[in-house]
């Protein structure tokens, strides 16, 4: 390939293939002796920060394998680092929890309520770089080659950005690396600079849409969750004469909301394309359900974001209805502010690998209480479910994450994995700990025996009423005339008493009051997707509360019912 005939996009692309093959190959060898490269990576941590005010405290300097360090360092939450975090983020306090220089906190998930601060090292962002940018390019070439390298990619991230009083910038990592090469941005990705960055009562799905049909030659698309795909899909499909109508004419619609200066901004980017208009124009003509992208997109060849657990409903609905399987689905592993804890390790598979060399990770099995026996990488069983517990180069020590996971099985002798759920969205209003997984599972069979499109759905666990009840807010599409309600309410209730008979029993003992189901207005998730991005939440880390956890998210949703449906 003649590197000096490539756009710009595709000289980086092959720039980050080419640092990103080390990484792999690396990779794969680790995978023979997972634990012998944990232990490594554990033992050089301890010995890097044996001097900080952690480190004296726990006698780092005299661990000298796993087990001393189990028994030295307790178990933590992120209550415990309040003190250290604090005068870090505030004064620039250093060596209190970590050697490593920290200029960026990362906000936590945007669904429980205030975000916490969780310090991110600069030796971690370089490893978060090293696995999310070049290794899984690396990872793309290998197992599909380079015919998708010479293009922009759709990138559907939408973020913010703050500085602290120390210095250290202040959002979702991505938003730290997208602002570092904000000047290269419309050479690499079709949306604008607008659309990454937005202001307030910006209507990102527009530009996102808008900026990407632009494109006939995007070659991949990147999200951090498979619904913003999703949402940018059906945003199309409703709305396509409007923006088929603007890319004819070179301009912005006036009912699109966004400011005076950021219209000018933009139109000043934008000329008319009759020729791209006029194909899209017939494309949509013939309607939508026909793996319509590699329509509007010939050379679309990967998907890359996380589709699994929570969002694996979204990858299915997108293969069945957009893609088909001529575009390949790149499921980028468990990701977090706190690190990357697996990456993928081929195309078209939910599971994925442990990075032994950036995490060390312990395991607690989910059906025991017990948090002084925790187990390492060599020591999981297949088919078998853990809570994992990390320690990072940013200053967390056997950190507890909430996250679950599945073993799957073993790539050489490193176990593969599965995220299920998060144990705080789990419901446990009787003893009957229903989990989000189960939740969810139950409305996926219900939109598929009574024939609707599930948009999204938020379950309450009531424990003011006598007795305590589940209530469950939907946002559905298309559902049948001939479909009750409480068709559906009975059905959902049906299911979940056979999948978890604890629920079942204490329905018909009367300690769980029978369900509720109530219908929210269309639109309802992208309002509040919205509004907490008007409040500083980024979107690669806002998940859709499944599980109703706080007041605020209560009064949301519920003022929110279509009372007429």
């Amino acid at each position: 390939m003649d590197v000096s005939k490539l756009t710009l996009a595709g000289q980086i692309n092959l720039k980050d293939i080419s640092e990103g093959k080390k990484f792999y190959e690396n990779f794969m060898e680790m995978t023979k002796n997972p634990i012998k490269h944990n232990e490594e990576f554990l033992l050089k941590l301890l010995d890097d920060n044996k001097d900080t005010v952690y480190g004296k405290k726990y006698d780092f300097a005299n661990i000298k394998s796993i087990k001393e360090f189990q028994s030295k360092v307790p178990v933590t939450e992120y209550d415990d680092y309040i003190e250290y975090i604090l005068p870090m983020s505030i004064n620039g306090t250093k060596d209190l929890i970590t050697s490593s220089e920290v200029d960026h906190y990362c906000k936590s998930s945007g669904t429980l309520g205030n975000p916490k601060k969780i310090p991110l090292s600069k030796a971690a962002q370089k490893s978060m770089q090293e696995c999310t940018i070049a290794y899984f390019k690396a990872l793309a070439a290998n197992k599909i080659g380079l015919d998708w390298v010479d293009s922009k990619a759709m990138n559907l991230v939408e973020l913010s950005i703050e500085t602290l009083e120390s210095g250290a910038t202040y959002g979702a990592i991505s938003a730290k690396f997208m602002f570092e090469f904000k000047d290269y941005l419309n050479e690499l990705f079709t949306s604008p600079f607008e659309a990454f960055f937005p202001e307030n009562d910006t209507n990102t799905r527009y530009l996102h849409a808008r900026f990407g049909l632009m494109d006939k030659n995007i070659g991949m698309v990147q999200c951090a969750f498979y619904n913003f795909f999703l949402e940018i899909l059906r945003y199309i499909e409703s709305d396509w004469e409007l923006l088929v109508n603007d890319i004819e004419k070179g301009t912005i619609d006036e009912t699109i909301k966004m400011s005076n200066e950021i219209r000018k901004s933009l139109t000043e980017k934008i000329e008319p394309m009759p020729e791209r208009a006029a194909e899209l124009r017939e494309i949509f003509k013939q309607g939508f359900d026909n793996h319509i992208v590699k329509k509007i997109w010939p050379n679309l060849a990967i998907l890359a974001g996380t589709g699994t657990g929570g969002f694996a409903s979204y990858a299915k609905k997108i293969k069945e209805k957009y893609t088909g399987e001529d575009v390949k689905f790149l499921y980028l592993g468990l990701n977090a502010s706190e690190g990357n804890f697996s990456v993928a390790y081929d195309f078209e598979t939910t599971d994925s690998i442990f990075m032994p060399n950036s995490i060390f990770y312990e395991f607690r099995p989910v059906e025991s209480e017990d948090l002084s026996n925790l187990l390492t990488l060599d020591q999981l069983e297949h088919g078998k479910d853990y809570e994992i517990i990390i320690t990072n180069v940013s200053g967390f020590y056997r950190y507890r994450m909430q996250d679950v996971i599945r073993i799957t099985g073993m790539l050489n002798n490193m176990p593969k994995m599965e995220f299920l759920y998060r144990l705080n969205q789990t419901v446990n209003l009787a003893g009957e700990k229903t989990t989000e997984i189960v939740l969810r599972n139950s409305l996926n069979k219900a939109e598929k025996e009574f024939g609707f499109d599930l948009v999204e759905f938020s379950m309450y666990p009531d424990s003011d009423t006598s007795p305590p009840k589940y209530k469950f807010l939907i946002e559905a599409l298309n559902i049948p005339t001939d479909v009750e309600k409480e068709d559906i309410r009975r059905f959902i209730q049906d299911d979940l008493s056979k999948t978890n008979p604890s629920f079942g029993d204490k329905i018909k003992k009367g300690i769980l009051g029978e369900i509720e189901l109530g219908y929210l207005f269309e639109e309802t998730y992208l309002l509040y997707r919205d509004m907490m991005i008007m409040k500083g939440t980024s979107s690669a880390q806002l998940k859709p509360p499944r599980v109703i956890v706080n007041e605020s998210q209560r009064k949301f949703f519920f003022a929110l019912i279509d009372n007429e449906l």
